[in-house]
């Protein structure tokens, strides 16, 4: 087991996976991240920008320039929070609705995709590392 580069690969594999669906978004630029801030919203509308930015384990930096453009993009509107005025709360448009649906398309095919010559077991194996590494490490 020592001789494997699973840091590494797993760091390629990630990039590939960006890269894989960024090439899928089309003119929409939405891209990986978007899409990722997006589908949390889809489960969790008018969500605080701090919370979208730790369920994504974002920076607050990188988070505020990516909810800028999908702003931008009629993706999403801001809004303060009712309770706290330096607090941010995002809603879906109806164009980040639609954004949604298309994305989980491309994810249904990435799933397919990357899956396709693995077992049930085998892939949950993947599954038990990759959220073994997530609790380990956060």
């Amino acid at each position: 087991m020592s001789g494997h580069r699973l840091v590494f690969e797993m760091m390629i594999a990630e990039r590939a996976v960006r890269r894989w669906i960024d090439a899928r978004s089309g003119d929409s630029g939405l891209g990986a991240a978007g899409a990722g801030v997006l589908f949390h919203l889809a489960g969790n509308d008018n969500a605080l920008v701090g919370d979208v930015s730790a369920a994504l384990c974002a920076s607050p930096s990188g988070i505020s320039g990516l909810v800028s453009r999908l702003e931008k993009a009629g993706f999403l509107v801001k809004a303060p929070d009712a309770a706290d005025a330096r607090a941010v709360r995002l809603r879906l448009t109806p164009a980040g609705r639609e954004a949604v649906a298309a994305a989980k398309g491309v994810v249904k095919e990435l799933n397919a995709e990357i899956s396709d010559g693995f077992t049930d077991a085998e892939l949950a194996v993947v599954a038990r590392w990759l959220g073994h590494i997530t609790q380990r490490l956060s």
